[in-house]
C-alpha cells in the first residue's frame, strides 16, 4: 500500500499513514521540516509523552523497553541500537532519519510497537528482520504485524557505488531485484529491500504501507542528508500506545 497524508500545522506537522490511522490506541507520525517532535507527538497522542530514541549506529541491535524499566531522556545517555520495541503506554519510541528508512511496527496480537532505523547498512545487517524476530520472542506473530515505511531517499535518487550493491547482495542474493541500472551508477530501492525483508519474515503484503515520499525530491517538506551534503537536520518517526 502506497500513500500518506500530512496532519497538523506548524510545529505539529507530520506525515501519517492511513493504514496506521485505522489502528485504535496507536499514535504515530513522521515529522517534517519545521516540526517540533515533542509537539507533533503530543498532538498525535492527545497528551505530552516522553520520547525514547537511541544512539543509532547503522546496525541491527534491537532494544526492548520493558514495563518498570527506568526511562532515559534529556541529560541521560541513550542506549545504542537501531530499533526499539515496547508495550509501555507511558512513553513513545522513535528513530531519527534524514534519508534512511524510518519503519514503524505495530502488533495486532501482542500489543507491542516498534521503531526501526534502516539505512543501507542496517538493511544489509537485517535490522527489520531482527525487529520482527524480537516481536516473535515477545509472543507476537509476524502475520499480525503492521509495517509502515516512512519518507526516505527513493530509488530515483539513491545512487550508489558497486561496493554498496555487493554488500547488499552478500547479505541477500535476491537484493539484485531492488537495484536499478542504467547509463550511470546503480540506484538502490531501500523501500523495496525492506518490504521484501518483511515479507520473508512472514508479514502479509497488505499489512505493509509506504509513504511514497522521497526525502531528496521534497526539499520544502523533508530533510535530506544527501541533498544538504551532510547538514544536521533530522526527522523523527515515532509511535506510541495511547490506550
Amino acid at each position: 500500500m502506497l500513500g500518506s497524508r500530512l496532519a497538523g500545522r506548524g510545529a505539529t506537522r507530520r506525515v501519517v499513514l492511513p493504514l496506521f490511522d485505522r489502528l485504535p490506541g496507536l499514535a504515530h507520525g513522521f515529522t517534517v521540516k519545521g516540526s517540533n517532535p515533542s509537539e507533533a507527538l503530543a498532538a498525535a497522542a492527545g497528551r505530552p509523552m516522553p520520547l525514547l530514541t537511541l544512539r543509532q549506529v547503522h546496525g541491527a541491535c534491537v532494544r526492548v523497553v520493558e514495563d518498570g524499566e527506568p526511562l532515559w531522556g534529556e541529560g541521560t545517555e541513550r542506549p545504542q541500537g537501531d530499533a526499539l520495541l515496547t508495550r509501555r503506554r507511558d512513553a513513545a519510541i522513535g528513530i531519527a532519519v534524514a534519508d534512511c528508512v524510518p519503519i514503524l511496527l505495530a502488533s495486532l496480537d501482542s500489543g507491542a510497537i516498534g521503531a526501526v532505523h534502516a539505512g543501507w547498512r542496517g538493511t544489509a545487517a537485517g535490522v527489520l528482520r531482527a525487529a520482527i524476530a524480537a516481536f516473535t520472542a515477545q509472543g507476537g506473530r509476524p502475520a499480525s504485524l503492521i509495517v509502515g515505511l516512512g519518507p526516505s531517499i527513493g530509488v530515483c535518487c539513491f545512487e550508489v557505488g558497486e561496493e554498496v550493491v555487493e554488500a547488499l547482495r552478500s547479505a541477500d542474493p535476491a537484493a539484485s531485484s531492488s537495484v536499478r541500472r542504467g547509463a550511470g551508477r546503480p540506484h538502490v530501492d531501500l523501500i523495496d529491500l525492506n518490504r521484501r525483508q518483511a515479507l520473508a519474515a512472514g508479514v502479509h503484503d497488505d499489512h505493509i504501507a509506504a509513504a511514497g515520499l522521497c526525502t531528496v525530491c521534497e526539499p520544502d517538506l523533508l530533510e535530506s542528508y544527501r541533498r544538504s551534503r551532510g547538514a544536521q537536520g533530522r526527522m523523527i518517526g515515532f509511535a506510541a500506545l495511547t490506550s
